[in-house]
């Protein structure tokens, strides 16, 4: 089925199925950056911290309770290494690299 719908989107719109998965994949992969932005902006406003070890550092000088904000600095760590994994594949897909690795 998936085929089928990839030959009619060829037909319509006269692209190759592999521009059309390519640019899908990227825009699937930028929307996730971006949602992984806003809850990174969320984070930053809720601390007033520019980064996830400088609320680390809040947290250690008792300038923050300690509870939920740990979990938030592993969450913060999480969506920042998860983000630049995207964007590696958001670059690769631009420059032609290959994606998988």
């Amino acid at each position: 089925m998936f085929d089928h719908v990839v030959k009619e989107a060829e037909n319509i719109l006269g692209i190759p199925g592999e521009v059309i998965f390519k640019e899908g994949l990227k825009k699937f992969l930028v929307s996730k950056v971006e949602e992984n932005n806003n809850l990174i902006q969320d984070l930053k406003k809720k601390y007033g911290t520019t980064g996830y070890l400088e609320l680390e550092d809040k947290i250690k000088r008792g300038d923050v309770t300690e509870h939920p904000a740990w979990e938030d600095v592993i969450l913060w760590e999480q969506l920042s290494r998860h983000t630049l994994k995207l964007q590696n594949l958001i670059f690769r897909l631009e420059t032609g690299g290959a994606v998988a690795s």
